[in-house]
């Protein structure tokens, strides 16, 4: 079998494209008693782009928590702290397993903390309760009833986390973000987030709410997107019940911090999944039960298959692949897409959630010109393509893509040890593309199209990987259907 090199695409980072944030326009008039106003002569004098920019590396869509996205995150606010005198922001080391709203806490009193201000105490249940409207409806949390002073309400759309929304709120807030009613000839809106995450809110216990729905936003263009609300303000009674306090925050803290991430290592994906270390030759060997050429979907053959499959996962603390009973009679698209997603849900990665027309067409592209398929429009944020010259069917591929895609594999692109394309497959199937509905997939095969060395005449299999906004209302397969056909009903 003869993977090609990977071709993977995603749509740059832009202030203007990634920032979809609203602050609330009573709270600028003066309905939130103040709250959040500070010198303007303390703001930056344009906002930074982040770097790394990682809107490369994290997710597009939805939330993402991982390790990876959030510490090349934390090396971007590092490096923009440093243009402002401080120092690296430091984080507990269970930061990625927070909730979001968690994160935007730790990261806001994080960024008080440092700047001499005081810390808000606590996430309030009561509060939490207003953004979660805020977060579900993708609009300001409602203003809390009394028992609260200097109240300012924020909600933030396509936002992976609360990492990313503290970037975008303290350092890419300011002429050259993109924020509404910030230009070169208005500065009403400039630095407005920025302001009141650094705000005054008297002397009265400091309070925080907050919320976080992956699939909330409405807003077009990123509806299904995810949406983050929060609620600061200044309890004049008391503060508590906290869902989750600073006090804990520093705790964790004490015990050890999270570091930050230049760049993704080359040996792993980027969600932090790792290459293995060579390539692992199938056990069994299912190429001596499978057909040397054609396709081949029999019971034998592919039970061979998954018995390899299983075993190479095994050498990675995974546990077996389990497949449909009906996987045999499927077409090799559906078992493509199955056998992807089992690989990405299996790591705790979010699935697929269907095969497309448009997307299946784009890899018979691919695979009646036994190549990766061509790289889509403007209206996919993020596209990656994989190619597979002479396997007998959709596990076959699979194990070629995600177990024996380094040197000496028959990657095409893996000519030498330390060449780029090594594992680029794997790597692309097992990137995180987010959450959500967004996430699409295309599969195809030609039966005799392969034009490689050895190969002359043979199968060839494409899929296309995608995220999607707006999503699509259609499929010709979805993973609810496949999930419907696995035992337990569960992947």
């Amino acid at each position: 079998m003869n993977p090609s090199a990977p071709a993977r695409t995603r749509v740059p980072w832009t202030a203007a494209a990634a920032l979809a944030t609203l602050v609330a326009a009573a709270a600028l008039a003066g309905c939130a008693d103040g709250a959040g106003r500070r010198n303007p002569s303390a703001n930056p004098s344009t906002s930074l782009a982040p770097t790394p920019n990682y809107g490369n590396v994290c997710a597009p869509v939805g939330a993402d928590t991982s390790t990876t996205c959030l510490r090349v995150t934390l090396q971007a606010i590092d490096l923009a702290r440093a243009t402002e005198g401080l120092g690296p922001m430091r984080l507990p080391d269970d930061f990625p397993r927070l909730s979001v709203p968690e994160q935007l806490f730790v990261a806001v009193d994080r960024e008080r903390v440092d700047r001499g201000l005081p810390p808000f105490a606590g996430l309030s249940a009561v509060l939490d309760q207003g953004a979660t409207r805020g977060a579900d409806s993708a609009q300001l949390p409602p203003r809390p009833g009394r028992g609260y002073s200097s109240v300012v309400a924020e909600w933030i759309g396509a936002v992976a986390n609360g990492l990313d929304a503290d970037y975008q709120w303290v350092y890419d807030d300011g002429p050259g973000s993109g924020t509404p009613g910030c230009s070169s000839g208005q500065a009403s809106g400039c630095w407005a987030d920025r302001d009141i995450v650094l705000g005054s809110y008297g002397t009265h216990a400091l309070v925080m709410g907050a919320a976080y729905d992956p699939t909330g936003d409405r807003s077009p263009g990123d509806r299904g997107g995810s949406s983050l609300a929060a609620t600061l303000a200044a309890a004049t009674r008391t503060g508590g019940p906290y869902a989750y306090t600073w006090m804990q925050a520093l705790a964790a803290t004490a015990q050890g911090t999270l570091r930050p991430l230049r760049a993704v290592p080359t040996s792993q994906s980027d969600g932090g999944i790792a290459d293995p270390p060579r390539n692992v030759s199938p056990s069994p060997d299912y190429t001596k039960t499978c057909s040397s050429a054609g396709m081949d979907s029999s019971p034998a053959c592919l039970a061979a298959a998954l018995a390899a499959i299983n075993h190479a996962r095994s050498l990675e603390g995974i546990h077996p692949m389990v497949l449909p009973a009906d996987f045999a009679g499927l077409s090799l698209a559906d078992q493509l897409f199955i056998a992807v997603n089992l690989e990405r849900v299996d790591r705790g990665l979010a699935p697929f959630v269907g095969l497309t027309t448009a997307l299946n067409d784009n890899a018979q592209v691919g695979a009646d010109d036994a190549d990766d398929p061509p790289p889509l429009g403007p209206a996919y944020q993020l596209d990656d393509a994989e190619w597979a010259g002479g396997a007998s069917n959709g596990l076959d591929s699979v194990y070629g893509w995600v177990y024996n895609d380094g040197f000496n594999s028959g990657n095409l692109d893996c000519v030498r040890r330390d060449a780029p394309g090594c594992w680029g497959h794997r790597k692309g199937i097992l990137d995180d593309f987010g959450s959500g509905t967004d996430l699409v997939m295309g599969a195809a095969y030609d039966q005799a199209s392969d034009v490689h060395n050895g190969d002359v005449g043979g199968t060839s299999m494409a899929v296309t990987l995608a995220v999607q906004s707006p999503p699509p209302s259609t499929f010709t397969y979805t993973w609810a259907e496949a999930l419907a056909t696995l035992p337990g009903g569960t992947g």
